[in-house]
Order: C-alpha cells, then sequence, then structure tokens
C-alpha cells in the first residue's frame, strides 16, 4: 500500500506482543512502560478497549481532537475506532488495562457487555474522570496485574477486570456531566449514529427508527445536547473528516470516496460551511501544529 493511501493507523493487541496470552488481553503498570511511552505522539487508533488509570503523572492526551491534561488519580477509556496520542512532562505510575472483544469471547461473554459499560458505549461520553477516593481500585489493579504476569487462568483475569470495570463504573456515574445519558431516546440517537453516519445523514432515518417524529427528536437534542439533531449529525461526519485530513496520508479525492460525498467540491463546501476554512487549509493548518 502506497503512502498516499494510508488511513489511521489502527493497533491491534496481537501486534504488540508475542506472546499468545497477550493478544486478548493485557494488564501492566504504567512504569514499566519502555520510555518511548512518554512520547508517544503518534496518532493512531485502537481496534481493542483500554483504561489508563494515572496514580501520578503530568501530560496532555489528545483524544479525538480534545486535550485533556493528565493529573494524578485520573482515569482514560479508550474505545475501539477513537483516535489519540498523548506526551508525558512527568513519568507516570498507575495502570493499563486492555481488553479485546476476543477476550469476553472466549470467556463466553458477549461483546456487547463491554458496550453495556457507561465509557466504552457506542454514544459519546466522558473520556477522563477524576478519583474521588478509590483504594480498593489501586489495590485490585496490583492484584491484576499480579495474576496477569504469573499467567494466572483468562477466568481469574476476566473476574478480576470485571470487579475493577464496575468500580469505575460507579465513581464515573456519579458525574453531573452524565445527565445527558439519562435521556434513553437522544442515548439511542446517538449510538445508532455512530454506526450509520457515513451513509443515514437525514434527521428522518433516526427519528423513524427510534419511533419519534422529527421536530421531537429536534426538540429534545436541544434540550439535552443544545444544538439540533441535524447539527448532532453534522458534528459526527465533520470529527470524521477532521480525523482524516489530520491523522492519514489519504488525498481530499479519498477522502470523500471514504466518507460518501458525492465529489470533491462538494465536500470542499461542506467541510468549509462547518468551519470556515477549506479540508486543504486545515490539513495544512493541523499538521503545522503537530
Amino acid at each position: 500500500m502506497s503512502k498516499s493511501s494510508q488511513k489511521v493507523p489502527l493497533i491491534h493487541l496481537s501486534e504488540i506482543s508475542d506472546n499468545s496470552r497477550d493478544k486478548i488481553f493485557y494488564a501492566g503498570r504504567l512504569e514499566d512502560l519502555p520510555p518511548s511511552f512518554s512520547e508517544y505522539d503518534s496518532s493512531h487508533r485502537h481496534s481493542y478497549f483500554a483504561v489508563f488509570y494515572f496514580s501520578e503523572g503530568k501530560g496532555t492526551h489528545e483524544i479525538d481532537f480534545q486535550n485533556f491534561e493528565i493529573e494524578k488519580n485520573s482515569i482514560f477509556f479508550l474505545k475501539p475506532g477513537q483516535v489519540h496520542s498523548w506526551k508525558f512532562d512527568k513519568k507516570p505510575k498507575g495502570f493499563a488495562l486492555k481488553i479485546s472483544p476476543e477476550f469476553y469471547l472466549e470467556q463466553n461473554e458477549k461483546n456487547s457487555e463491554l458496550r453495556n459499560y457507561p465509557f466504552f458505549g457506542y454514544e459519546p461520553g466522558l473520556s477522563k474522570i477524576i478519583l474521588k477516593n478509590l483504594p480498593k481500585l489501586k489495590s485490585d489493579f496490583t492484584r491484576l496485574v499480579n495474576e496477569f504476569e504469573e499467567g494466572s487462568e483468562p477466568k481469574i483475569l476476566f473476574l478480576l477486570s470485571q470487579l475493577i470495570l464496575l468500580q469505575i463504573k460507579n465513581e464515573y456515574d456519579t458525574s453531573s456531566e452524565l445527565f445527558i445519558k439519562k435521556n434513553r431516546p437522544v442515548s439511542e440517537f446517538q449510538s445508532l449514529l455512530e454506526k450509520h453516519f457515513l451513509k443515514e445523514r437525514g434527521t428522518s432515518f433516526y427519528s423513524r427508527r427510534l419511533c419519534l417524529a422529527s421536530n421531537t427528536l429536534n426538540r429534545l437534542c436541544q434540550n439535552i445536547l443544545g444544538k439540533s439533531a441535524k447539527s448532532v449529525i453534522h458534528d459526527r461526519v465533520l470529527l470524521e473528516c477532521k480525523r482524516l485530513l489530520i491523522h492519514s496520508d489519504l488525498n481530499i479525492t479519498q477522502i470523500c470516496f471514504e466518507l460518501g460525498f458525492l465529489d470533491n467540491a462538494y465536500f470542499s463546501r461542506y467541510f468549509k460551511k462547518l468551519t470556515g476554512v477549506t479540508p486543504e487549509q486545515f490539513r495544512e493548518s493541523g499538521r503545522k501544529m503537530q
């Protein structure tokens, strides 16, 4: 494949380790990672779910064009397909948990179970939370890492990881920012949008699937998200446009094809209308900042 057709790199757990056990599940300490990890600023996607718990550390973590401060007792969540990169100003301490969907299949658990956690769901959620007081979490992470390093059977790793994820969920659910997710129709709309935005960009498609009138869906989005349903759709399409412009080597024509636009001229008009700049200007400006 030529460089011009390269997309955002997709990293699989199977590519990180030669150990067959590590190809679908990983638990480790952040301080044990190689020095190059502190400047892992090459944007990429994961095919797996990940949790990073920083008991100490300082730096910046960029997830889908949003910058987050890395600080003490912060936890970050990554879902398959999200683009991220980071840079540390202070060596981190903490834990990393990475779970491939195949790991759940081996335990006779459906992949959808991971999606049931609010931080791993299809709809947008918080990418970062700050732990208030969870001494048990650090202890349970330590035990999970020890069991993983000792080669314990997968069922033990599964149960310990479940315990950790449930504790994190309890902390996550207490955030007042999650009031958005309490509105089921909007949450279901965002979930449908994540699955269909490349082909379906009309409000009527989603309102029909939700058994709602289009104006009802618009009203709910306006009340909960502060914008119309059409604007929510545009925002999701625009995010993917930006991802490919900044983090891939696809040319404009290839990006048009990838995102389902009819031609370059329409894509350029669409992008400029929403951002105020052309795709080429956005790409040039974004890459100068990297």
